[in-house]
């Protein structure tokens, strides 16, 4: 019976405890961090589409392609990309690299073999940082930042 009586008592002060927790302590995300997440996500979006426009354009060619190549080939996917992201880049088009649009710096490496392919995408805009995202034909994307930056 006792057993019971502790546990309901360490329950109930449990409870008790945690509405005693200051509901505005949680991390309310700044402007400026809602603006990089949104740069992010943006980074992130383009590099998926550059990975099904090569997935395609592999399977259909029998080799990855350099960047003119698949805005010319997969003009579809980058017009839904812009279409999708129209707030982010009022009036934006795909341009030849290194600057495809505004502020985003493209390197693209397509191997000599045509059997591969390294991607990277960078916020100029990203002056203390330099968040740049990358991808290659596994289809993995990693992001990172200069080593002295929280990721």
């Amino acid at each position: 019976m006792k057993k019971k009586q502790v546990i309901l008592s360490t329950v109930l002060l449990a409870l008790f405890l945690g509405a005693l927790t200051p509901q505005n302590a949680q991390d309310v995300p700044t402007g400026t961090e809602k603006s990089d997440r949104l740069r992010r996500e943006f980074a992130v979006s383009l590099l998926r589409t550059i990975n099904t426009a090569e997935a395609v354009e592999h399977s259909t060619y029998g080799s990855y392609a350099p960047w003119q190549t698949l805005v010319t080939h997969h003009a579809e996917y980058f017009g839904e990309f812009i279409a999708v992201h129209r707030r982010q880049l009022p009036d934006a088009h795909f341009a030849d690299s290194p600057e495809i649009v505004p502020g985003w710096n493209l390197r693209m490496n397509v191997h000599a073999d045509g059997q591969g392919y390294e991607v990277l995408l960078r916020d100029m805009t990203d002056k203390k940082c330099g968040y740049a995202a990358v991808t290659d034909e596994n289809g993995v994307i990693r992001q990172g930042k200069a080593i002295d930056c929280d990721i």
